[in-house]
């Protein structure tokens, strides 16, 4: 039975009533990073194995989760609750020492063609500081957040969050050293009980910014294919705690970085790297 099972991370244990008393946010990142860490992770050596076997313990702390969220009456019906699902669902077959039938598919090599795609997206791309007196439609601005929201993430706690910025009056309490005007700004921040909540603030503490950069570089790629131009931008504590008191952002909500996004106004030289083997520091042959 779930219900006298504690979850047990590196700096707090959790009982039924914990969990029954924590904010909707944090304890969705919990759940999250349970199924992540108690079956994810895992699952695929159990499935490599050639004989099923028993493992009567298998995921039972994102079972006690899960069985918390829904008994407070949640949604099941977003994307990463049908994740944590699917991962339950195999947990459960595992635990019974049923044989789980795997099928998803083995990456296989790129097409030419597409090989030709990926090569123009990321070596192609480059960045703009001028833009025209353009409105970017709203369907080009949620595909470029969409891409954002599939970019990694660290134990799939989906902490990123995104302020999207049209005005221009809003748009100047975000630091800049260049030019915004004609962009849109958006900021991605991230919420930092969820990782509060499974000690990432303190394991782990860099995770936050790794994740809202690969957000960011998603984003920029994602523009780039739309036809726009896009700009990575930067923010020191003091710019950042300035524009989230201006902005009224709630305390748990950190900035991390922000880019600007627009038509561009012109040209630019993209810029060009070192040598491969001037930024190795070892190659094993």
């Amino acid at each position: 039975m779930t219900k006298d099972i504690k979850i047990k991370l590196k700096f707090s244990t959790y009982s039924k009533e914990d969990l029954m008393q924590m904010e909707p946010g944090p304890l969705r990142a919990l759940l999250h990073e349970r199924t992540h860490h108690r079956i994810e992770v895992p699952l695929y050596p159990v499935l490599l194995e050639a004989e099923s076997r028993k493992i009567s313990s298998f995921g039972d702390q994102a079972q006690l989760v899960f069985d918390v969220w829904r008994e407070r009456g949640f949604p099941e019906d977003a994307p990463d609750i049908q994740w944590v699902k699917q991962y339950l669902d195999i947990a459960k077959k595992i635990r019974a020492g049923e044989k789980v039938h795997w099928e998803e598919p083995i990456s296989t090599p790129f097409a030419s063609e597409e090989m030709e795609v990926v090569n123009k997206l990321i070596y192609e791309r480059r960045s703009c500081r001028e833009w025209i007196d353009k409105e970017i439609p709203d369907e080009m601005i949620e595909k470029i957040l969409d891409a954002g929201r599939a970019a990694p993430n660290g134990c799939n706690l989906n902490l990123v969050r995104f302020i999207v910025i049209k005005d221009p009056a809003e748009a100047n309490m975000v630091w800049s050293d260049i030019s915004t005007e004609n962009a849109v700004i958006i900021v991605i921040c991230y919420d930092e009980r969820s990782r509060q909540v499974v000690g990432q603030d303190r394991s782990v503490p860099q995770n936050a910014g790794f994740d809202a950069a690969a957000a960011a570089d998603h984003m920029l790629l994602m523009a780039h294919a739309l036809g726009l131009g896009g700009v990575w931008l930067t923010c020191t504590k003091d710019t950042a705690k300035s524009f989230k008191e201006q902005y009224g952002l709630p305390d748990y909500i950190e900035v991390a970085l922000h880019i600007a996004i627009g038509w561009p106004a012109i040209g630019t030289k993209k810029s060009l790297r070192m040598p491969l083997e001037d930024m190795m520091i070892r190659r094993n042959t």
